[in-house]
C-alpha cells in the first residue's frame, strides 16, 4: 500500500472506526508510518520555523511521532490488554489486536499534528483543538475496541480509561526530565526562558498523548 492509500484508508478509519479490520502489530506499525510519515516531516518543518529552535525543533517533533509515540502504542497497548484480558476479562482477541485499535487511535493527532503545532501558539485555541482531537481519539479507541475485542462499550471504555491515567503520569515524568536535560545543555536553558524548546516540547507531548 502507497503514502496517499494509507493516508486515504487512516482517513476512513478515523470517520468510520466501526469499518475497522484487525491487523498484525507488524502491519498496524506499517500502516502508521506510511501514513504519518508526510505529515511529520511537515510538523518538523513547522517547528523548526515557528518556535525558532531549528533543527532541534524539528527533530523533537519528528522523532515525538515517529520513535515516541510507537513506543507509547506498545505500553500503552500492553496496560489495555491487561485490564481488558486479565482484569475484567473480556477481550477475546489477543495483543496485536489491541496494539491495533491504539495505531487506529492515534489517526487524528498523526495527520493533524501539523495543525496542532500551529494552534499551540494561542493557548485558548489549542486547549479547544486538544480537547477535539481527544474526544476523536477516544471515540476511535472505544468503537474499535468495542469491535475488534468483540465487548460492550462499558468494558471498552473502563479497559483504556485506567491505563490512560498511567500513560499520561509516565509521559509527564518523560517530557519533565527532557526538559530538565536541555537546561543543562549549552544554550538550553536560554532556550526554555524565552520559551522556544519549551513549548516544542509541550506539543511533543499532546501529539504523544493524543493516541
Amino acid at each position: 500500500m502507497d503514502i496517499i492509500s494509507s493516508i486515504k484508508k487512516a482517513w476512513n478509519i478515523a470517520i468510520h472506526p466501526s469499518k475497522a479490520t484487525p491487523m498484525g502489530i507488524k502491519d498496524a506499525l506499517i500502516f502508521y508510518y506510511s501514513f504519518a510519515i508526510i505529515p511529520a516531516i511537515i510538523t518538523g518543518i513547522l517547528a523548526a520555523v515557528l518556535t525558532g529552535t531549528g533543527i532541534s525543533g524539528a527533530v523533537i517533533e519528528i522523532a515525538a511521532i515517529l520513535i515516541l509515540a510507537p513506543i507509547v502504542f506498545f505500553v500503552e497497548a500492553a496496560l489495555i490488554h491487561l485490564f481488558g484480558k486479565f482484569l475484567f476479562r473480556k477481550f477475546q482477541k489477543p495483543y496485536a489486536t489491541t496494539f491495533t485499535t491504539i495505531t487506529f487511535a492515534s489517526i487524528p493527532a498523526a495527520l493533524f499534528s501539523w495543525l496542532i503545532l500551529i494552534t499551540s501558539i494561542s493557548v485558548p485555541v489549542s486547549t479547544a483543538v486538544s480537547i477535539i482531537f481527544d474526544i476523536w481519539a477516544v471515540i476511535i479507541l472505544t468503537i474499535a475496541i468495542m469491535k475488534l475485542q468483540k465487548t460492550s462499550g462499558l468494558f471498552a471504555v473502563l479497559s483504556w480509561l485506567v491505563p490512560l491515567i498511567i500513560i499520561l503520569i509516565i509521559v509527564t515524568v518523560i517530557i519533565a526530565a527532557l526538559l530538565s536535560i536541555v537546561a543543562t545543555l549549552p544554550g538550553g536553558l536560554g532556550a526554555l526562558q524565552n520559551g522556544t524548546l519549551n513549548s516544542t516540547l509541550i506539543h511533543t507531548f499532546n501529539v504523544t498523548t493524543t493516541i
